[in-house]
C-alpha cells in the first residue's frame, strides 16, 4: 500500500519518534512510504488511495481525498474528516481513560476486540471507527540481539528523556529519588533532554545499554490512566532488565517485569535482578513477539 505519514520532522516533537518507528516498520513490510508535514509537502503529490497516519495536532494541512483512510492519533476534531474521507480511524492510546484539556474517553474492554497485541477495536464505534494501540519498541523483530543482554554495563544511570518537575505529569522527583540511590551506590547519573539535545535511536539505544540500570517511570497521572509508556518496552529490547513503578505497565507487558510501587522498592529489586541473564532473555523474547511496531500494524491495518 501506500502509506503517507503526515506528521512532525523528526527530532522536534516526542512524536515524531513515534512515526519514525512506523515508518520504519511499514518499509520493513513492504509498503511504499512517504513521510510530510504541514510545513513541507508537494502539492503534485498523488494522495488518492493512500493510508495516512497522522496526529491530531499535526495535521492541519493535510490532503483530504474520498479515496484514502486516515489514522488519527488523537483525533481532536474528526469532522473535519467525516464525509470528505472514505474512512476514518481515531487512534487512542491504549489506557484505562484519559480525561486531558482537549481529548478525553473511558476504555469499555468489554466491547472490544483484539486486533493484535496491544491493538483494540472498538466495537461501539459509531460515526468512525475507533481503536486503541499501545506503543512499542523502536526495534523490528530480528534487530532485538539477545547478546545485548551481555554489554558490560557502565557505573552511571543514564536517562534520556522529559522530566516535569510540577503539574499533573511531574516525574522529575521519581528519577532524582531513584538516582539517589544509584549515587549511594556508587553509580553515577546523566540526564540528557531530548528536546535541548536530540539524539538518534541508535544513540539512544547504546546509552540504554551502556547503562547500570533503565528503570521506567510512571508519574501519578499515568498510574491514574493506565498509560503504557515505550520505554519499558525498548529498554527490554535493548537488552535491560525490564522494571517500572506501574503495575498496569508490568502486567502489560510480562509477569515476569519487576514492579514496585514505591521507588526505594524498585532500586531493591532491581538491583537483585538486574544482571539474570535468563530473565532479561525471557523479556527480550516477550518483547520480540508482541511489543514491536509490526504487532501494531498488523493490529491497525486489520480494520481496513
Amino acid at each position: 500500500m501506500k502509506i503517507v505519514i503526515w506528521g512532525y520532522p523528526l527530532h522536534t516533537h516526542t512524536h515524531s519518534y513515534i512515526h519514525n518507528s512506523f515508518k520504519k516498520a511499514f518499509e520493513y513490510l513492504g509498503h511504499e512510504v512517504h513521510w510530510f508535514h504541514d510545513g513541507d509537502y508537494p502539492e503534485d503529490f498523488d494522495y488518492d488511495d493512500c493510508v495516512f497516519l497522522t496526529e491530531g495536532f499535526a495535521d492541519k494541512n493535510i490532503p483530504l481525498r474520498e479515496t484514502s483512510t486516515y489514522f488519527v492519533h488523537v483525533c481532536v476534531n474528526p469532522k473535519k474528516y467525516l464525509g470528505k474521507v472514505k474512512k476514518l480511524v481515531d487512534v487512542r492510546y491504549l489506557q484505562e481513560s484519559m480525561d486531558n484539556d482537549n481529548y478525553d474517553f473511558v476504555l469499555d474492554r468489554d466491547n472490544c476486540t483484539q486486533l493484535d497485541r496491544g491493538v483494540l477495536y472498538d466495537n461501539k464505534s459509531d460515526e468512525y471507527d475507533i481503536i486503541y494501540a499501545a506503543w512499542a519498541t523502536d526495534l523490528l523483530p530480528h534487530e532485538i540481539d539477545f547478546e545485548w543482554r551481555n554489554i558490560e554495563r557502565e557505573s552511571i544511570y543514564y536517562f534520556i528523556g522529559s522530566t516535569s518537575g510540577e503539574g499533573r505529569f511531574a516525574n522529575a522527583h521519581l528519577i532524582n529519588e531513584f538516582a539517589g540511590y544509584c549515587k549511594r551506590a556508587g553509580v553515577g547519573f546523566v540526564y540528557i533532554n531530548p528536546w535541548s539535545t536530540p539524539i538518534s535511536d541508535e544513540e539512544n539505544r547504546i546509552l540504554t545499554q551502556k547503562s547500570w540500570i533503565s528503570p521506567d517511570f510512571r508519574n501519578a497521572t499515568h498510574k491514574k490512566w493506565g498509560y503504557l509508556a515505550c520505554r519499558l518496552v525498548k529498554s527490554i529490547s535493548y537488552g535491560q532488565l525490564g522494571m517500572t513503578n506501574s503495575p498496569i505497565n508490568a502486567k502489560f507487558v510480562d509477569d515476569s517485569v519487576v514492579c514496585e510501587d514505591n521507588i526505594f522498592d524498585l532500586f531493591e529489586s532491581g538491583l537483585k535482578k538486574k544482571d539474570d541473564k535468563d530473565l532479561i532473555k525471557h523479556q527480550m523474547n516477550v518483547v520480540k513477539y508482541n511489543h514491536t511496531y509490526i504487532n501494531r500494524i498488523n493490529g491497525m491495518l486489520k480494520v481496513l
